[in-house]
């Protein structure tokens, strides 16, 4: 027999055989047509022949592929495989790299070549093992080498894209937010290198590749399978306990950067960063956690009463609307605009508590600012990369909703006007005690939007009618939680039903900046909308109106208003991304008061005190640790001396009453067995 056998797979007269050869034809031309219209074959100032060659090769090599039968020689064969499946795991993590360090970050990639052999261990061991995994259960070189392609690859692109969105890119606990992704994902436009584009076309072409080969069963006994089986798995989870369920990567210096993780991935690698990140979604037992420490911090607040007001009269409506992306980005630098962007909300004094409240997230992941806003807890406290919503509410949970409730309060609707099942709302909103939930299949076709996304001014009206139409049924004071999504990221794009009167300064401007500070005029004239209408109302009525956090800038803007010194900021610098503004406005008489920095987790402390409603203990012990700890975000804590520390700082002054609040915490969300509900919860 010849070496190598080349026949035509039109003349074989098996059917499998030519249908898989027209889907792979059709596939090849699916990725050369995406080529030709993202003209990946040009750029300016690159060789236009190299490209068009490129391309036009390897779309030749994937038709040659589609439409011819190869066969080697058993020998030849079997000779080629067992270097494949050594090859296969390297190409797979060369590819893989190639697409993380080629993704636009402050700090320049580490080359391959400068990694650590530490780095290149931990990535190698971890892609071969999933390599080994596949090919056991399977019993395929072939289908184990195309799928480690298909899934480093993929993952590697996904991290990408979700960085170039959101300015945060994607780690291992967010695969459970996937669908949440998805569902905002065709409203963005994907943008990658010519490289990146390059390195997807050779794992294409490699695919192809795997596809031609016939198949080698590599183990052919089963008793040899079902040990080869164990020994991998054995080793598997030997690797997962050493590398996620020890501390093991923190001692040997591998922790992502919080502020850019990205940097981390660029640092060392994408498989082992993704490793680290898996690590982030356990949550251990604080230090010197014991029920005994329990009940010694919540002996004192439940002596005291948690009324803050003496007065009989009725509690006031409370209105919550946390407005996607609204913030104040001229904290972050220096630009100038042609008119003010939020001219209303500036303008509110009286009647008011004001400031700036910290986010644990910049960009995306809104759940997470739901998270501490409605249950006084902590970003900080959990797995760095988690989505608390996701991962740890699955049962009743203490609220600001359960405890207005249990004080009385009707209504207890959320609304969003978007996809309901983001980030498992439906479930998550009821275990926090709200009781409906309006979501965007309850607006009508001729809803008004801004851009594709519902208005805010939309649901104003709303909120309006569902307020009267609660005022018709009862007298007892309304509560309503409102999370807008007409801010909602992207901003690469120019619409008919939105016009920009706002414009930046020329030599500041950003295009996409300047359309979200035209956004934002839309959310404020709708605060305005809303304000209005409840100044005219002899019902006493609260609202709190803040941002959920920042939105995703780009480098360039960053870089123009900060005179290029983005790229150098500190942590403490940093903490301008997280900063928000707030205001708890009321038609009534209260104090005012201007509150330079506080966070999420305070906010419903704030607020119920503001408003004169039963406080639960863990409320009034919020507002303990917030005279000492004014500010605390997954990111840090600033203490009332000024100073800001990180969480895991042993050194820092707070770092006692820090602990009591991770044990509080923990108590609540992870050892309900023996949660203390009498200081969770408002008695009834």
């Amino acid at each position: 027999m010849q070496h190598i056998e080349i026949t035509n797979i039109w003349k074989c007269q098996k059917k499998r055989k030519i249908t898989g050869a027209v889907l792979k034809l059709m596939a090849a031309m699916v990725v050369f047509g995406y080529f030709l219209l993202q003209q990946m074959y040009m750029a300016q100032g690159d060789f236009f022949v190299k490209r068009s060659l490129f391309i036009g090769c390897g779309f030749l090599f994937m038709v040659f592929l589609s439409v011819t039968d190869i066969r080697l020689a058993p020998k030849l064969d079997r000779i080629f495989s067992v270097l494949l499946s050594v090859v296969s795991p390297i190409t797979a993590w060369i590819i893989s790299e190639i697409l993380i360090n080629e993704a636009k970050c402050a700090v320049p990639a580490t080359a391959i070549s400068d990694k650590e052999p530490l780095w290149i261990a931990i990535s190698l061991l971890t892609i071969v093992l999933v390599y080994l995994l596949i090919m056991v259960f399977t019993n395929s070189l072939r289908v184990a080498s195309f799928a480690i392609h298909a899934i480093l690859v993929g993952l590697s692109v996904a991290v990408c894209i979700v960085y170039d969105f959101r300015g945060i890119p994607m780690m291992a606990p967010d695969i459970l937010t996937a669908k949440t992704a998805t569902s905002v994902m065709g409203n963005y436009t994907i943008v990658l290198t010519f490289k990146q584009y390059a390195a997807v076309f050779v794992t294409m072409l490699l695919l192809y590749v795997f596809l031609s080969l016939r198949e080698v069963k590599f183990l052919k006994k089963l008793w040899v399978r079902g040990i080869a089986a164990v020994v991998i798995c054995a080793c598997s989870v030997l690797f997962v306990q050493k590398t996620v369920f020890s501390d093991y990567m923190q001692n040997k210096g591998i922790n992502i950067r919080m502020f850019r993780p990205m940097e981390s991935y660029q640092k060392y690698g994408m498989a082992a960063t993704f490793v680290r990140s898996a690590g982030y979604a356990r949550v251990k037992k604080p230090d010197g956690y014991s029920l005994k420490k329990v009940e010694e911090i919540t002996e004192k607040y439940k002596k005291s009463s948690g009324k803050i007001s003496a007065s009989d009269s009725k509690n006031p409506n409370i209105i919550t609307v946390l407005n996607e992306s609204f913030s104040d980005i001229s904290v972050l630098g220096d630009f100038k605009t042609n008119q003010d962007y939020m001219p209303f909300f500036r303008s509110l004094e009286e009647n008011c508590v004001k400031g700036y409240t910290y986010a644990s997230i910049v960009g995306g992941q809104t759940a997470n600012t739901e998270f501490e806003l409605l249950t006084g807890n902590s970003l900080g406290f959990l797995s760095a990369g988690t989505t608390a919503f996701q991962l740890y509410i699955h049962d009743t949970m203490p609220s600001l909703v359960s405890n207005l409730k249990q004080d009385g309060y009707t209504g207890n609707k959320a609304m969003h006007p978007f996809n309901p099942y983001n980030y498992n709302r439906p479930a998550v909103y009821k275990y926090l005690g709200l009781t409906d939930f309006i979501d965007k299949y309850d607006f009508g076709k001729e809803t008004k939007k801004i851009r594709e996304y519902i208005s805010d001014d939309a649901m104003v009206d709303r909120i309006i009618a569902e307020y009267e139409k609660n005022q018709k049924k009862t007298d007892s004071p309304f509560f309503m939680y409102n999370l807008t999504i007409q801010n909602h990221s992207p901003y690469d794009k120019d619409s008919s039903n939105f016009s920009q009167p706002i414009k930046i300064e020329e030599d500041k401007f950003d295009a996409e900046a300047n359309r979200y500070v035209n956004l934002i005029k839309y959310s404020d004239d709708s605060l305005k909308k809303l304000v209005e209408y409840f100044s005219e109302q002899e019902d006493p009525t609260i609202i709190i109106f803040l941002g959920d956090h920042q939105p995703r800038l780009t480098d360039s803007f960053m870089n123009k208003i900060t005179n290029g010194k983005y790229q150098s900021w500190n942590s403490e610098e940093m903490m301008k991304r997280y900063q928000v503004p707030f205001v708890i406005w009321a038609n009534y008489d209260i104090d005012e008061k201007y509150i330079e920095k506080t966070s999420m987790n305070y906010l419903q402390s704030i607020l119920t005190e503001t408003a004169g409603v039963e406080m639960s203990g863990y409320q009034r012990f919020l507002n303990d640790v917030r005279k000492e700890v004014p500010v605390i975000t997954s990111q840090g804590y600033w203490g009332k001396n000024g100073k800001f520390y990180q969480l895991e700082d042993k050194n820092s002054p707070y770092y006692d009453i820090i602990q009591e609040y991770r044990i509080m915490q923990y108590n609540m969300m992870f050892d309900t067995r023996n949660r203390d509900d009498d200081f969770f919860y408002v008695k009834e």
